[in-house]
């Protein structure tokens, strides 16, 4: 499992460049390196383990943030609005986008990065409500690989374009807007609310 002395900053070079395709079948070096970013996102949801480890909690990493320009990332995200729907925890390699609803949205809270240290708050990055991507998916529990057409929308949705966005060298920052800024067209994915 990578941990945060392995997390390539911001100011890398390496996050600015354009992943390579992964050659199927993979190869023990890209294995390892898929099976390091899913055990990340695995380890990362639990309280007592991101402590264990000294790691950020992290729903998605992406190869190039371990110094690695492979199209492959890991996410475990959750449609946190929608409790009926699969937890989405996914090793994804080679993905291409074929679909981008014409609705966007974003989260209100913005969104922050296992590669991006500095404070980011007040700015959204404005994402496609739901997509669809044609990808391999690497099951860890039978060791196999199957091409699928995911179709997500809402929150994973918004994780699997985060991912995406690294293997083509774009930082969520890059997209960034000031809440005020966005078009009245883009909707939060959530409104916020103040506790009490």
């Amino acid at each position: 499992m990578y941990l945060s002395k392995d997390i390539v900053k911001e100011g890398n070079q390496i996050l600015r460049n354009t992943s390579v395709n992964v050659t199927l079948p993979l190869s023990s070096e890209d294995f390892n390196c898929l099976k390091g970013l899913y055990e990340y996102v695995v380890v990362s949801a639990v309280d007592e383990l991101v402590k264990k480890y000294g790691i950020r909690p992290g729903v998605g990493i992406a190869a190039p943030q371990v110094g690695v320009n492979k199209r492959m990332f890991a996410i475990n995200a959750v449609d946190f609005l929608n409790e009926d729907q699969p937890r989405y925890l996914l090793a994804v390699i080679n993905p291409v986008i074929t679909y981008k609803s014409p609705e966007m949205t974003y989260l209100p809270g913005g969104e922050g990065c296992l590669s991006v240290d500095r404070s980011t708050s007040g700015l959204v990055t404005p994402r496609h409500y739901a997509i669809k991507a044609k990808c391999s998916l690497y099951d860890f529990n039978s060791n196999k690989i199957k091409t699928v057409t995911l179709r997500l929308e809402g929150y994973p949705a918004i994780v699997f374009q985060h991912e995406f966005d690294h293997l083509d060298g774009i930082l969520y920052t890059d997209k960034a807007f000031d809440p005020k800024d966005l078009d009245k067209a883009i909707l939060p994915l959530f409104e916020e609310t103040e506790e009490e």
